[in-house]
């Protein structure tokens, strides 16, 4: 009769089902699964990114080149320089804006480093020779100053909302609003500072910094020159 209390017992505790504990661990699991998954089918997920890391590298490493180059020559960037001293003042105008980064060659270690890992419609080479806008994936701002930190130095080509004239460059007064298009980072983008940095930007945070650059140079609109493809 004790028998069978007991087997009673052990199947009633058995046909309770999960404890609190194992519910908890079963939601706890499925909920990391779903995380995973969903990063794995998100833009911005972990490959996405490592890219825009890789393409914050390569902005605040061309950032530097710029301020070295600059530090040679009067604080003043390339295009604020004539060409008679190495500088690309005469070419602002033009749409070649690869000049601008062939003149500062000497501070980069290969030209591999002007083209964003997350920009399929852009050419990687490795001599500056070869180089021309399909091996760029990077704005300037003409309007940048080392001496105003505040000022766009360069960016992620995709920047959109300006007005864009036939040589390339895009203007952006106080009106325009700033954002980014799907070629590169998904709708996000990266931009380089005057002094030496690089951060993610999304069109919010872009809009405060143009804002910012306006107030900062006093001019009425920003000047942006886009590698447009040769």
């Amino acid at each position: 009769m004790k028998n069978t209390r007991d087997n009673c017992k052990h199947e009633g505790r058995s046909m309770k089902g999960l404890t609190l504990v194992e519910v908890i661990i079963v939601v706890a699991v499925l909920g990391i699964l779903a995380c995973l998954c969903l990063s794995l089918q998100s833009p911005r997920g972990p490959k996405e990114r490592a890219r825009r890391i890789n393409c914050l590298s390569g902005l605040k490493s061309i950032g530097l080149a710029f301020r070295m180059w600059s530090n040679d020559h009067g604080d003043k960037f390339p295009w604020q320089v004539s060409v008679e001293t190495n500088g690309t003042m005469e070419l602002v105008e033009t749409p070649q804006v690869f000049r601008h980064f062939a003149a500062i060659s000497n501070e980069v270690v290969s030209p591999k480093i002007l083209v964003c890992a997350a920009d399929s419609e852009r050419e990687r080479v490795s001599s500056w020779d070869k180089c021309n806008n399909r091996n760029l994936s990077y704005c300037v701002g003409l309007d940048s100053n080392e001496a105003l930190p505040q000022t766009i130095l360069s960016g992620d080509r995709n920047i959109t909302g300006g007005v864009l004239a036939s040589n390339g460059i895009m203007r952006f007064g106080a009106t325009n609003q700033a954002g980014w298009n799907q070629e590169m980072h998904k709708g996000a983008g990266n931009i380089g500072l005057a002094d030496g940095s690089s951060l993610q930007f999304t069109e919010n945070s872009l809009r405060k910094q143009i804002q910012a650059a306006l107030l900062s140079t006093n001019v009425n609109a920003l000047r942006f020159s886009i590698p447009k493809p040769n």
